[in-house]
Parts: structure tokens; C-alpha cells; sequence
């Protein structure tokens, strides 16, 4: 056993912090999602409850734990907590530790999770409020985009994926719509085809 930590000493202690940084990064990510749709930045004030605009304590604020001690409600109001915050600080958990375990504390983990942290985001703001932020869009893209040409050595290679998948995405969506005789949508809101174009970023090689 003794012989199995000091082999592993480096990992051990790295997922110890992994452990530890990735539900703290979902718990800003729950800011977030809750005040960006607002108009609102995580910066502008204390984390508060949605409810009773009650300021939270560092008790509170335990990712993950403090919803279990809780039982999903504010300690001052009994308000409901939205499930989707836990989840939000479930997955970048997973998703700091996987990508540790995959590239260890490196250039690709730091331009990987930043862009999974984005993305994460995005999605929880989705699920919850049904909008979505073009620049959280833009951040996840950026992050991609560097960690293709890091890896490649240029930007060919992302740029014309991504503009490929694009273009071919818009014509099938033109097509649905002619189709079933519906209005074609701004490229804005077509959202889906963005989540295209940053899979077709980060997976064609």
C-alpha cells in the first residue's frame, strides 16, 4: 500500500485537487447560470438566494454537500433549490477529473476543461432558462480552437471543419424549413447548429 502512494504520489494528490477545484468551478458555474439570463455578472454582488434575496454564508456554499445537508432548500426561506446546480457541480467534477486523468496538468487539460466548463454552462442556462449567451458560446470556441492548433501546429485544420459543418448544417435546416413550409431561423437561433460546429472543432482530426 505504502509503496503504491509514493508510486502514484503525483496523481493521487493531483485528483485530491481535482476533487476539490471542479465542484468549486461548478459552484461559480451556478452563479452563472442563474444571474447571466438576468443580465446580472457573478461579480456584482454575494451569492444570495433566488428566493428571499437572503446573502449566503460560506455554509451555504459547500459544493455538492450543502444541497445534500439542505435537502435542496435556503436555510432562511425553505425555497426550493433547483436540482440543475448540483448537477452543474457534479459534472465539472467529472469533468476536472477525467480530463486530469487524460492529460494531466498540461496545456490540452487547461484549454479542454475551460471549453467543457463552457459548455457545461451553457447547457445548464439552456435546460433552466431556455436562452443561451453567444459569448459563453465564443469562450468554448476560443478554447477549442487553441488546443487544435496547439496540437496541430495550425488553424487549417479547425477552420475548415468547422466552416464545413456550418455550411452543410444551414442547408439542411434551410431544407427542413422549405420543406415543412416554416419560417427559416436567424443563424443565432439555431443553436444547434453552434453545437455542430464546436463537436466538428474538437473530434475531426
Amino acid at each position: 500500500m505504502i509503496s503504491f502512494l509514493s508510486e502514484h504520489h503525483a496523481t493521487i494528490s493531483g485528483l485530491i485537487f481535482m476533487l476539490v477545484l471542479g465542484p468549486a468551478f461548478g459552484n461559480y458555474a451556478c452563479s452563472i447560470v442563474y444571474r447571466l439570463p438576468l443580465g446580472k455578472t457573478p461579480f456584482e454582488r454575494h451569492p444570495y438566494c433566488g428566493h428571499c434575496n437572503a446573502d449566503l454564508k460560506p455554509i451555504d456554499l459547500f459544493p455538492i454537500l450543502s444541497y445534500v445537508m439542505t435537502r435542496g432548500r435556503c436555510r432562511y426561506c425553505a425555497g426550493k433549490i433547483p436540482g440543475i446546480y448540483t448537477v452543474v457541480e457534479l459534472a465539472c467534477l467529472i469533468l476536472f477529473v477525467c480530463m486530469f486523468l487524460r492529460f494531466g496538468l498540461s496545456e490540452s487539460f487547461l484549454l479542454y476543461t475551460a471549453a467543457g466548463f463552457f459548455a457545461i454552462t451553457l447547457a445548464a442556462i439552456q435546460w433552466q432558462q431556455g436562452w443561451i449567451s453567444a459569448t459563453l458560446y465564443s469562450y468554448a470556441f476560443i478554447a477549442l480552437a487553441l488546443e487544435r492548433t496547439r496540437a496541430e501546429g495550425t488553424i487549417y485544420g479547425w477552420f475548415t471543419n468547422g466552416v464545413t459543418v456550418l455550411v452543410f448544417a444551414l442547408i439542411a435546416e434551410w431544407l427542413r424549413c422549405w420543406i415543412f413550409k416554416r419560417r427559416p431561423p436567424r443563424i443565432a437561433d439555431a443553436h444547434w447548429v453552434w453545437w455542430a460546429v464546436l463537436a466538428s472543432i474538437i473530434s475531426w482530426r
